[in-house]
């Protein structure tokens, strides 16, 4: 499923707290990491590491070298477990450990803010050693930032370099080429102490704000040579067929009996219920044919939503079937982004006893339902939808659906949240069971 990489403005605002200067000239490293994974999901890490790479590029959205110190180690913490392979941002370790003159590059017009200075050079070395990595964690950024190692304290930058670029050899040359959107500004003559007080502004406009510039990269072109018009040496061969008699391939399932009527039967059942007559004769065809909804019978992305609350039973049995088609997330996004009803649910519900559906379209939908209830301001109204999403998420998790572990940060505020409701103190009583602890929801 194709998400955004940007984030909301209150989570560039939580990151930016957590960088400020006082956080890193307070805190230990530890400390921190803590405080990051408490404001942010696993399902976050990608986005928040796409928008530290630009705040590192640009010297002066984090003009403190402390910052810098503390926004390169939540980076490599984000998938400090995972292999090499498995990490996006193992490329841009390497371009900011690679020697580069500052000098010369500012000279050609080309941005100079992610250079790092000698000493955050060093603190990324011993982050990417594991032998050291544990010292350090029990440090401040500005702790850090005002030591100097000893040269022969510093690891090998060589050795580091050559196991970084293993697990980025298997990319194609095209793949690992690009340039970012957002340039530093060579102005040699501006002041060498940016102002701290616009950063915050200026991140949120890169990151935040409209299109963001952050998901706009500028990658080169493949270039497609036209042919010339006219005969020469070096003119472009023409694969042209030989062969004189040609044989007519007719697609069987063009004119198939009775899809008319199945199309008339969609586009029904998308505006108002079917009797129930209608309603098997549709859900027999499809299970005769599986194919049959691969076709253009009426059913998009944008009606599933309508087909999901005038007969969710249908809906259900045709997304069964487009399980295997290449326009399956976009069907997932539309019932993520529709409005929360208990047709959705058991939609949801049922798809996935049936199907393993992917794990950040039940991570977004379910935070969808939470925020859902929480922005609804009729109490009745929001009681029964409370008791409604508690209902679903226990039997998502006895289904062994959802991990207790990964949702654990969102569901059990929740209950919290609305802990008079028997249905939530339930829900919470049997994350506790499953976590091993106990817990009673105090009303």
């Amino acid at each position: 499923i194709n998400y955004k990489m940007a984030l909301s403005t209150k989570e560039l605002s939580n990151l930016l707290t957590l960088l400020s200067v006082d956080n890193v000239s307070s805190n230990t490293l530890e400390t921190i990491t803590t405080s990051f994974h408490r404001n942010y999901s696993r399902f976050d890490h990608f986005r928040v590491g796409t928008a530290l790479t630009l705040l590192l590029q640009q010297k002066d959205l984090l003009p403190i070298s402390a910052q810098r110190i503390a926004a390169l180690f939540v980076l490599h913490e984000l998938y400090r477990s995972e292999p090499g392979s498995s990490n996006p941002f193992t490329g841009f370790f390497v371009e900011l450990l690679l020697p580069t003159v500052e000098d010369d590059r500012t000279l050609v017009g080309l941005p100079c803010g992610h250079m790092l200075s000698p000493v955050e050079r060093s603190f990324l070395l011993q982050l990417l050693t594991p032998q050291t990595f544990r010292e350090i964690v029990k440090k401040s950024p500005a702790t850090i930032a005002n030591t100097e190692l000893p040269p022969n304290q510093v690891p090998d930058s060589t050795t580091i370099l050559q196991a970084l670029h293993e697990p980025l050899e298997g990319i194609s040359s095209r793949n690992k080429e690009g340039l970012s959107t957002v340039l530093a500004d060579p102005d040699t003559t501006s002041s060498s102490h940016p102002d701290v007080t616009v950063a915050a502004p200026t991140a949120e406009n890169l990151l935040c704000v409209g299109d963001p510039w952050l998901e706009q990269p500028f990658e080169p072109g493949f270039i497609r040579p036209l042919p010339p018009l006219h005969s020469c040496p070096d003119e472009v061969v023409w694969l042209n067929p030989t062969e004189s008699q040609y044989s007519i391939q007719w697609d069987t399932l063009m004119f198939m009996s009775g899809t008319e009527e199945i199309r008339r039967l969609f586009v029904k059942a998308c505006k108002e219920t079917l009797n129930l007559q209608e309603q098997q004769a549709l859900l027999s065809q499809l299970e005769a044919d599986p194919k049959l909804v691969h076709q253009d019978i009426g059913l998009t992305p944008a009606k599933l939503p309508h087909l999901v609350e005038k007969n969710p039973t249908v809906a259900i049995e045709a997304l069964l079937r487009l399980t295997t088609s290449s326009q399956i997330s976009e069907y997932f996004v539309a019932l993520v982004n529709m409005e929360m009803s208990v047709h959705s649910m058991d939609v949801v519900n049922r798809l996935t006893q049936a199907v393993d559906l992917p794990t950040e379209f039940l991570h977004l939908y379910i935070n969808n339902c939470i925020q859902r209830c929480r922005d609804i301001q009729d109490k009745s109204l929001q009681s029964r939808l409370v008791r409604l999403v508690c209902v679903f998420l226990q039997s998502l998790i006895r289904n062994k659906v959802i991990s207790v572990q990964d949702e654990s940060l969102e569901i059990q505020p929740f209950c919290l949240e609305y802990s008079k409701i028997k249905e939530a103190t339930a829900l919470y009583r049997l994350l506790k069971q499953l976590d091993g602890g106990e817990g009673v929801v105090k009303p």
